[in-house]
């Protein structure tokens, strides 16, 4: 499914609305976050390699083989990025999880000048030290905690600690080289399913009896749709759409999730927490701006 009837940056910008309804999606599966986890990365891997076969894109054994322990290593935080994502959920609301989840670029930030010798300007520091300060309000840590218990903070502890993967995917994902991103990405699918798997079954976490027919339904929805198609489009508009306007767009997902919040499921949100959300994306997209393909 190309959407060929849409420009490149019409496609990325689908592929980011479908993002920023995972919060919504996964409110309404009834299963645990890892066994959730695993499903998604099997089915998204399985969706790729459909992509790959449609789009003529074969696997290349010996790269796959020369970049192995970093494509395991980058599996693996793939999973812990979404066991602790998808766990956030359960503990606050989905603007919460989602906004503090996308204090990613922020840790790259932080990881910039010590991985990869990269001086900061002034700008930047400005900019994270705002959507730091905006993540606060949004987190409840600033101003008490919000009404209906949205304010717990262990659903913020996990979405910062599903940050902290993602951003660690990303530094590990620079320093590989050689591979198309849609053989890349199924096979750190692949590696972050299997790993999952191992785990759910050791620990005894791999139980569907809560599942019901809507929860399956939605499950394969998260792992085709919000994972492989996804991941299809956005990678196929990537090369075409201005790594700048890229970036500026990237932060659709996370208002998405936020106007679901509250408009769709209603949740509370703070004056408080409000303020920190335009503070968080205010920041976030400065920062942005300021930065050149």
């Amino acid at each position: 499914m190309e959407f060929s009837f849409l420009s490149p940056k019409g496609r990325m910008l689908l592929s980011l609305v479908i993002f920023g309804t995972i919060g919504l999606v996964r409110r309404y599966i009834p299963l645990g976050s890892v066994p959730l986890a695993f499903l998604r990365a099997a089915l998204g891997c399985l969706t790729m390699v459909v992509l790959m076969q449609g789009k003529h894109i074969s696997f290349h054994g010996k790269r796959l083989r020369q970049q192995a322990p970093k494509l395991l290593l980058s599996g693996l935080l793939l999973g812990l990025d979404w066991v602790f994502f998808f766990e956030a959920f359960n503990h606050t609301t989905v603007a919460i999880a989602t906004l503090c989840y996308y204090m990613a670029p922020v840790f790259m930030l932080v990881a910039a000048p010590l991985v990869f010798h990269e001086t900061l300007g002034r700008r930047k520091r400005i900019c994270a030290a705002i959507t730091i300060g905006g993540m606060l309000l949004v987190s409840g840590v600033v101003g008490g905690a919000a009404p209906g218990g949205t304010g717990d903070f262990s659903g913020v502890v996990y979405a910062l600690l599903g940050a902290f993967f993602y951003a660690a995917i990303i530094v590990l994902s620079k320093t590989l080289t050689g591979l198309d991103p849609y053989e890349q990405t199924a096979v750190q699918l692949g590696t972050a399913a299997l790993f999952l798997l191992a785990y759910s079954g050791a620990s005894g976490r791999l139980d569907f009896h809560t599942m019901t027919g809507v929860g399956w339904g939605l499950t394969l929805l998260l792992g085709v749709v919000h994972t492989g198609l996804a991941y299809g489009i956005y990678f196929g508009s990537l090369t075409r759409v201005p790594a700048q306007t890229t970036a500026i767009l990237s932060y659709v997902d996370p208002l998405v999730a936020v106007l679901l919040s509250v408009f769709v499921l209603q949740e509370p949100i703070t004056e408080l927490q409000l303020a920190g959300v335009c503070l968080v994306l205010g920041g976030m997209i400065s920062g942005e701006r300021g930065t050149r393909s």
